[in-house]
């Protein structure tokens, strides 16, 4: 059975293809982001850092 994951912004459960991977095991111990990539990417504006620096 594929590994699935539970995005806390849109309430739904999918594959782990739909979330990023992360090296930061300290804040995400299970090595995915905690939003799935549609979630993390929806209000992202690459001309406002205010919108993507939480990311990094």
């Amino acid at each position: 059975m594929a590994e699935s994951y539970y995005c806390e912004k849109c309430n739904r459960t999918m594959s782990a293809d739909q979330f990023y991977g992360s090296n930061n095991l300290d804040k995400y111990p299970e090595g995915k982001m905690k939003r799935c990539k549609k979630c993390m990417t929806m209000h992202v504006d690459n001309f406002n850092p205010d919108t993507y620096l939480w990311i990094l």
